[in-house]
């Protein structure tokens, strides 16, 4: 088994997300936006690996952007998998991601009317309202506390992080080579006694 950190690694707490690979399955836990200064913001492209072409499923902590934001690229460069987590997950992030788009459609015709002035080639959108529409037949609803086969010999149990509504914390459990293994994710955590969501579960 092996875990690679494309994101909120390194110092860096945006852009989350986590690949992970097994013999068998290749595993993406999250797909967030990289937030901050424009330096940063370049980052948010989709790394070329081999195993990222691969990828058999998608396990999201949550929805907020900076664990779900690079989804829409995902679909853009043809990935057409699953993508789990729980129902409000999805709710939240469908409306996020659109209220992303749209900011960045924004953002980036700023942009080019400064660099028309300047002579300088124009930028293209990272997604679009296609492109997160695109993520909508693929979101596998899944409830806390339920064993979910995710990918061949990955299964995931989802508990309630506490972080925000459908928040989840994520144990994976990889069967390798007639061995079991366990990885945990914990996702965003808390904070204690939010008047709108439980307390995060310990696992």
């Amino acid at each position: 088994m092996k875990v690679t950190l494309l994101g909120a690694a390194g110092g860096e707490v945006t852009g989350s997300a986590y690949l992970v690979e097994t013999p068998t399955a290749n595993v993406l836990v999250d797909c967030g936006f990289f937030q901050g200064s424009k330096k940063i913001e370049n980052f948010n492209r989709l790394p070329t690996s081999a195993a990222l072409r691969r990828l058999d499923a998608v396990v999201m902590t949550h929805a907020h952007l900076d664990h779900s934001g690079r989804l829409p690229l995902l679909a853009r460069g043809g990935y057409r998998g699953p993508i789990f987590g729980t129902r409000a997950t999805f709710d939240l992030a469908d409306l996020i991601l659109r209220d992303s788009a749209s900011l960045h459609k924004s953002d980036v015709a700023r942009e080019n009317r400064r660099r028309k002035a300047q002579g300088k080639p124009n930028l293209d959108v990272l997604f679009t309202d296609s492109d997160v529409a695109g993520l909508r037949p693929l979101y596998k609803r899944t409830d806390y506390e339920r064993p979910t086969a995710v990918a061949r010999g990955v299964t995931v149990r989802l508990v309630d992080a506490g972080h925000v509504l459908g928040s989840a914390s994520i144990e994976m459990t990889i069967e390798q080579a007639g061995r079991s293994r366990v990885v945990l994710f914990s996702g965003d955590l808390g904070p204690r006694g939010a008047p709108l969501h439980r307390d995060p579960t310990p696992f």
